[in-house]
């Protein structure tokens, strides 16, 4: 049981009645992935009939098991949440969102507690039986508190199952029983779930089918009036998500996929954010963080015998370059025999380890895994979401599969924008580079004729799916990468110009710093033009053809050029420009550009998106205008 307690109008200090409603958590997911998966029953809540619960009586209920000695209990809750990158992207960005917008920054500074310094117990609600929750989702938790005290994220199912100790909750079926097992938790909450709440009548046992006709919904805020004021009898339905939440500002524009649109690539961060506010967290939440970095680093020095055991200097001196592996699924073929040339090549400086989670014992130990590196080299998938753990301006190199145009997956190799992986690492502090994969990265099918491999890679089509194809990659590439491209910027400061001269067209710039000159150019502030000065220029005003046009050495210059930007206008920053650099360090993105073709059905695609939007306004508008009539005709009876 639970129940709702709300405090008395005019006197805080009082609860009044409490409120336990019929609701249900229901266990039901949405089938993807060909509908292969199933729903995990287990993960249950049922209540059948509603009551009100007086003071006195809670009190006593209260008394009947012990309060938890963690006061706060977050369940989250995404579509695809067994995904790490989905995870990243779709819940926990929403997450930071939920703790820290809006919040009163004087709390902390006179002595109160932020959220993240509360005391939480994260629970991650996978609904699929046959998927789990990974120490990814564990160790990416522990970096949304900085309190190294705070219990540790459980899956879900541990409420609902007894087990011992098997995070899957399948030691042995066995639910929970007897008065040891009664706990009060003082709040919980529920996020990221499709919600529905209507009379108690209509069941949930088919809510997809109950949902089309919205006028039985209810809003919240109507749903709480009528429990306080009439006791109406009404059910909350809590549906694990079975869409994708579109109408997010989180999703679109300048922070989703589509962040590369031209115009608005350096207006999101968003992701930039949140990777700070987690390494932040990290380092208060693990204390001995910074000794154990050092102390790892050496050891893999020891290993290639770069150092040797009297070493006492900065293993900072060192680059560290690390390949991900993966035991199941997109493992890396011909991994071993690149390790080897890597280490032929005699890098200066530099070394080049195998990493691979499946391997790594706890959380932590995946944490010190990715942080000792300087650039991680991965395929497009989960286990590159971890990058985001790398130190500030750590190098990654995302591998884009070779997809043909007769199987799905086209998204994975995205060059026009950030893939829908990359794009966690937009506008960071990290140097992103994608590399595409060619026909001789497919191991299947090897010797047989190009008009006949259609069919025979749809024959194993299971296998040449993209994310469930192992794969090889060109050695020369991966070293090419290395050289030119890591070391070249190591320790110099290089132009953007001079490292778009490095690499061959398969590469692609998705977001990397180097330097790049300032000039004054016309420019949105605020939504008015204006002539400002700076590097956030677009790099297509270079061009030869347009730097004059666009470009100027001074304010007078850009004023007379596009004198309607300068009406009034004063210097932003409030700085003049000859006390600036001539260059600075900036945010490049090189995307390629996409083909005409693809450019115009991008467009139409866009064109249908707002189509929809508008008629899903307009039908929340008449459901919202219907709701209003219907109270308008409660009142007159």
């Amino acid at each position: 049981w639970f129940y709702y307690a709300p405090r008395q109008i005019g006197d805080e200090s009082k609860i009044g009645d409490g409120f336990q409603p019929t609701m249900e958590l229901k266990s039901a997911a949405c089938k993807y992935d060909g509908g292969k998966d199933r729903g995990e029953p287990r993960i249950s809540i049922n209540l059948e009939s509603s009551s009100v619960v007086k003071p006195e009586r809670i009190d006593e209920m209260n008394g009947r098991c012990r309060m938890s000695p963690t006061p706060n209990h977050v369940v989250l809750q995404s579509l695809f949440n067994d995904m790490i990158g989905e995870f990243y992207s779709r819940t926990l960005l929403r997450l930071y969102h939920f703790m820290t917008d809006g919040l009163d920054e004087e709390k902390g500074e006179k002595g109160g507690r932020m959220p993240w310094e509360e005391d939480i117990q994260f629970y991650v609600h996978i609904p699929y039986g046959n998927k789990k929750m990974l120490d990814g989702h564990k160790l990416l938790l522990s970096g949304m508190l900085s309190n190294p005290e705070s219990p540790a994220a459980k899956s879900l199912i541990e409420l609902f199952v007894q087990g011992d100790g098997d995070d899957d909750g399948k030691s042995n079926g066995n639910k929970r029983g007897g008065s040891n097992d009664c706990e009060c938790y003082q709040k919980m909450v529920f996020c990221g779930y499709d919600t529905y709440t209507h009379p108690s009548d209509v069941k949930s046992k088919d809510m997809e089918t109950v949902k089309e006709n919205e006028d039985d919904d209810i809003s919240n805020d109507d749903a709480n009036a009528a429990i306080l004021t009439s006791g109406q009898d009404l059910k909350y339905t809590l549906w694990s998500a079975g869409k994708l939440d579109g109408g997010s500002s989180l999703d679109g524009g300048s922070c989703g996929r589509a962040s590369g649109t031209k115009g608005t690539e350096y207006e999101c961060r968003e992701w930039d954010r949140l990777r700070n506010f987690l390494s932040s967290n990290f380092v208060r939440h693990y204390p001995t963080l910074a000794s154990d970095l050092e102390e790892r680093r050496r050891e893999l020095l020891l290993q290639k015998g770069v150092i040797s055991e009297g070493y006492k200097g900065d293993t900072r001196e060192f680059n560290v370059v690390g390949f991900t592996q993966r035991t199941y699924r997109r493992a890396w073929l011909n991994l071993p025999s690149i390790l080897k040339e890597c280490d032929a090549a005699s890098l200066p400086n530099t070394i080049c380890v195998e990493i691979n989670v499946e391997n790594a014992e706890n959380p932590f130990e995946q944490l010190l895994m990715h942080r000792s590196l300087d650039a991680m080299i991965g395929v497009h998938g989960a286990q590159l979401t971890q990058a985001i753990l790398l130190p500030d301006h750590a190098h990654v190199l995302e591998l884009l599969p070779w997809i043909t145009d007769y199987i799905r997956g086209k998204w994975v190799q995205t060059t026009h924008g950030p893939t829908p992986l990359g794009v966690i690492f937009h506008n960071t502090n990290l140097n992103h580079v994608g590399f595409s994969l060619d026909r001789s990265s497919v191991p299947l099918c090897k010797g047989v004729p190009e008009t006949a491999e259609e069919h025979c890679f749809m024959k194993q089509r299971r296998k040449f799916i993209w994310e469930n194809r192992d794969f090889n990659a060109e050695s020369e590439a991966m070293m090419r990468y290395i050289k030119d491209f890591v070391l070249f910027g190591r320790d110099e400061e290089r132009s953007c110009e001079e490292l778009k001269e490095q690499l061959d067209g398969r590469f692609v710039l998705y977001n990397v710093w180097c330097s790049k000159p300032q000039h004054w150019f016309p420019a949105l502030v605020d939504g008015e033009k204006a002539c400002i000065h700076g590097t956030e220029y677009p790099i297509d005003h270079t061009d030869e053809f347009l730097a004059n046009d666009f470009l100027f050495d001074s304010r007078a210059e850009c004023c007379a050029a596009h004198p309607v930007g300068c009406e009034g206008k004063t210097v932003r920053g409030g700085r003049e420009p000859e006390h600036s650099p001539k260059s600075a360090v900036a945010l490049f993105h090189n995307y390629h550009k996409l083909p005409p073709t693809t450019a115009t059905e991008d467009v139409e695609a866009l064109r249908k998106k707002q189509e929809r939007a508008k008629a899903k306004k307009n039908k929340t508008n008449a459901r919202q205008e219907r709701a209003r009539k219907k109270k308008e005709r409660q009142r007159e009876n």
